[in-house]
């Protein structure tokens, strides 16, 4: 639209004055206006611009009036510059203002620019009103007009650059920002990777703690029998009995177990010693599997127990740490912190 608006302007003297001079210019201000539109867009700030709909046809019907109606080139131009400082304005405001602190750091250059723009237009402005010149065009630099028309072209050039360094700073900040986001989620891949090993352990261990538990009972229901029993012939059960009683006694899977809990939640664990201390090693053990989202009949498994003990220990559970009926055991296990 500037391109095209320049041109039309550049060769007026080919073109009808209503092409040339009315829609040129309104090319170049709606192309200002279109970079204000934009601008919002990128920094995310959106704004009202039934006002600045409304300044563009003014714009136009001023202009046209005096192109035809009352020829004057002098309020052309200021009519022009007056449209400047009202969305350069905007856009300066919107750039080093309206925009938070860090999205600042990306569009100062262009905020700059258009300060520049805005005092060189008031200063044309005033400039306008103080003197009295006739019509000049672009290739005529021999008054003030000229000089502003080519400071206009400038600043024009070093807009483009300054939007281009702010189009490519923002792609930098997005590109280290979804750097940063893709580390984290590596981050958490891995801490996900690390949980879910740490729970297969766990469940081995269960497991493991399990068939100990079926063991010694195994072992017990053997010795009982045996005990009822004078055959000298049972010797041998007695033995083998007593070593596969040894090694179970011996074994430390609830220990590991208890360790293995208190590095994987070491915040609950300590929690709960610390503000529930009467609690036995089974409530704690029970308490931690509940922890884990096991239920109940889950439990009674793990533990060789019947439902009905598991129900009575956490029963305890409840009572010790002083529960009302309607409180959910494990939603207050999950809340300790």
């Amino acid at each position: 639209m500037v391109a095209l608006g320049n041109t039309l302007l550049f060769f007026q003297n080919f073109f009808p004055e209503w092409i040339s001079i009315v829609i040129g210019n309104t090319l170049v201000i709606s192309s200002t206006f279109l970079l204000l539109i934009g601008l919002e867009q990128f920094v995310h700030k959106k704004g009202v611009h039934i006002y600045n709909f409304l300044f563009i046809i003014i714009f136009i019907l001023i202009h046209s009036y005096f192109t035809y109606f009352k020829p004057d080139a002098n309020k052309r131009v200021l009519n022009l510059s007056i449209f400047y400082v009202l969305i350069s304005a905007q856009i300066a405001w919107l750039t080093l203002v309206r925009v938070s602190t860090v999205v600042r750091k990306t569009t100062l250059g262009v905020g700059l620019v258009f300060c520049t723009l805005l005092v060189v237009q008031i200063v044309h402005i005033i400039v306008i009103m103080l003197e009295q010149y006739q019509a000049t065009y672009y290739f005529n630099l021999n008054n003030s007009e000229g000089l502003f028309l080519v400071t206009y072209e400038v600043i024009l050039i070093i807009l483009t650059f300054s939007i281009f360094i702010m189009y490519n700073k923002k792609l930098i900040i997005d590109i280290k920002k979804q750097e940063k986001n893709n580390k984290i989620l590596g981050l958490k891949k891995s801490q996900l990777e690390l949980e879910l090993k740490k729970k297969e352990l766990f469940q081995k261990e269960l497991y493991i703690a399990s068939m100990k538990e079926v063991n010694k009972n195994i072992l017990k229901e053997l010795g009982d029998n045996l005990n009822r029993s004078s055959d000298i012939s049972n010797a041998n059960i007695h033995k083998i009995t007593g070593k596969l009683k040894n090694f179970t006694q011996k074994s430390k899977i609830w220990k590991e177990f208890d360790i293995r809990f208190k590095e994987s939640n070491s915040i609950f664990y300590k929690t709960l010693l610390k503000d529930y201390p009467s609690l036995t090693s089974n409530e704690i053990r029970v308490t931690c599997l509940i922890h884990q989202n096991y239920n109940t009949k889950e439990i009674a498994e793990i533990l060789q127990r019947s439902t009905k003990t598991i129900e009575n220990i956490r029963v305890l559970i409840r009572r010790k740490m002083k529960l009302q009926k309607n409180e959910n055991l494990t939603l207050f296990l999950k809340s300790i912190k």
